[in-house]
């Protein structure tokens, strides 16, 4: 295609698909019928599954620590790695180290943090 051809082209075609894709919505009650005004509720459903914000943050700690913990394996791993494929370098030793220990060192912060959370949890009683 030229240049002249992609640049209507292209445009026409994701307008296209743009109000294919929008142009059946409608709004409907509960009951089946077509909202026409009026004072409709509606309800939606909590995505945190959490009423406290004490919860929500206990509940990303969770998420944390179970991302934490094959990203603390694979840091392990590399700075093994690094380690291993110093050849006597001291300085890639020293750096295969440091990743170990950062690694580590994160982990350690995050599980602390959980245990922050447990106690803030107990203090206040939720």
């Amino acid at each position: 295609m030229s240049k002249n051809c992609k640049k209507i082209f292209f445009p026409i075609v994701f307008l296209f698909v743009f109000f294919l894709i929008t142009a059946p919505v409608f709004a409907e009650d509960a009951i089946g019928g077509t909202v026409t005004g009026g004072q409709q509720g509606i309800t939606i459903p909590n995505p945190l599954g959490s009423n406290s914000i004490i919860a929500i943050i206990n509940n990303i700690i969770n998420y944390l620590i179970y991302i934490s913990i094959p990203l603390l394996a694979f840091f392990i791993l590399l700075g093994g790695f690094q380690i291993l494929s110093a050849r006597g370098n001291p300085a890639n030793v020293t750096k295969g180290g440091k990743t170990i220990a950062y690694a580590l060192g994160g982990f350690a912060i995050i599980l602390i943090s959980k245990g922050v959370a447990l106690v803030l949890l107990e203090i206040l009683g939720a």
